[in-house]
């Protein structure tokens, strides 16, 4: 074997050029995916707040039942939400 580095063609090295730029933009386009499943997410998770937990001064007009706090519905809401969007982004749920 010969010691000599091998030098690369032009057109060897515009393909790999072209290779770095296609891997480039396909991590680009995963990374993207991936912040619009969590501003969906963030979203749904915010639709959820406003419409089950809101703060309530006990004399709200929308007749509260909840006093401002959580009930089981919206915590496993919240809890599927979060878990569908970490998954999806490749998170730890």
């Amino acid at each position: 074997m010969s010691d000599t580095p091998k030098f690369l063609s032009k057109q060897e090295l515009e393909l790999q050029e072209v290779n770095y730029i296609f891997s480039l933009r396909a991590e680009r386009d995963e990374l993207q995916e991936q912040i619009n499943t969590a501003k969906k997410a963030l979203t749904e998770i915010s639709e959820i707040i406003d419409d089950d937990i809101h703060e309530c001064n006990y004399g709200c007009d929308n007749h509260c039942e909840l006093n401002g706090s959580l009930n089981m519905y919206s915590v496993e809401n919240l809890k599927s939400v979060t878990e569908s969007a970490l998954a999806e982004i490749g998170g730890d749920k």
